[in-house]
């Protein structure tokens, strides 16, 4: 699920595009190597997506690594890429070493030229973290519809969307469109997804994304106040804009496939921030009608 923090209303890193929302990354280090000098993490080899943890965490690195690895596979090969992306599942103490905001949501950093990029998760769901979400949990309730299981659950598909930012950011796709870069992360997770075979976890993906939307409707805003937003952001206004990419992002990975992402690839070198929307439509007409989510107009 995507991850609401990446706003730089909030303040705190956005990986590269993993850039998020944007993507403050005034309190990371330019390569996500330097950040591990000084810092101990047991490895976890593999030749597609090497892991490392802190101690205590290997299992936990296991299951996510072996979540992750067909769906880098995948996406390598259908990018052409050779994105070289490292997981690291760390535990409080080794968090507060890589980053200096709240533990718990993942996050992702790209190195500077694009060549190798970390995404980070917290080894652990703390209770200050999950009570976060307790008025989305609330007004979705109102609303008639129930978070589908703990929402560890919920912070832990929010990796895939991290990781779709780092192979995106390696893989020519960074588009620095704040919200078209949190789109394509999220694109990229389920289209790895649907190309790896995984429906219970598109399922469970598409139920939260409901469920986020109808926590947070109260929300609704449009694109141009995500991408240049006057104030902070309000954590739930994220989740509500995260909630509706990410419901973006099935419906048009069920039509387009990889297509989607390799044909916007060959339309970035020429087209700049302003010209993006207008070639989103060319690329794929069905934008048109999408942008009216937000009360917006693209000729």
């Amino acid at each position: 699920m995507p991850n609401p923090r990446r706003a730089k209303q909030d303040g705190r890193p956005s990986g590269g595009a993993a850039g998020r929302p944007p993507a403050a990354q005034a309190s990371a280090p330019a390569n996500p190597a330097a950040a591990l000098v000084g810092l101990y993490l047991r490895p976890l080899r593999d030749d597609v997506l090497p892991a490392r943890h802190s101690a205590g965490a290997r299992r936990r690195a296991g299951q996510i690594q072996a979540f992750l690895r067909p769906l880098h596979e995948a996406a390598r090969a259908a990018l052409r890429s050779e994105a070289d992306v490292t997981l690291l599942v760390v535990d409080s103490r080794d968090w507060y070493k890589l980053a200096r905001y709240p533990y718990g949501l993942p996050f992702a950093r790209t190195a500077v030229g694009g060549r190798q990029a970390n995404v980070i998760v917290a080894a652990d769901h703390q209770p200050r973290l999950l009570q976060r979400f307790d008025g989305a949990m609330l007004a979705a309730a109102r609303a008639g519809v129930s978070a589908p299981a703990q929402l560890g659950e919920f912070i832990d598909l929010m990796v895939g969307h991290e990781w779709g930012h780092a192979v995106a950011n390696l893989s020519g796709l960074r588009t620095r469109l704040k919200w078209l870069d949190e789109l394509n992360a999220t694109y990229l997770f389920v289209q790895a997804l649907r190309a790896t075979g995984q429906r219970d976890a598109l399922l469970r993906l598409t139920e939260w994304s409901r469920w986020q939307v109808a926590g947070t409707s109260a929300e609704a805003g449009d694109l141009a106040a995500f991408e240049y937003p006057r104030n902070r952001a309000g954590w739930e206004r994220l989740l509500w804009y995260q909630g509706v990419f990410a419901e973006r992002a099935l419906d048009l990975s069920e039509r387009r496939g990889w297509d989607y992402l390799t044909e916007l690839r060959s339309a970035l070198p020429p087209a700049d921030r302003g010209e993006l929307a207008r070639k989103l439509v060319e690329l794929e007409p069905s934008f048109k009608p999408w942008f009216a989510v937000f009360g917006r107009k693209v000729g």
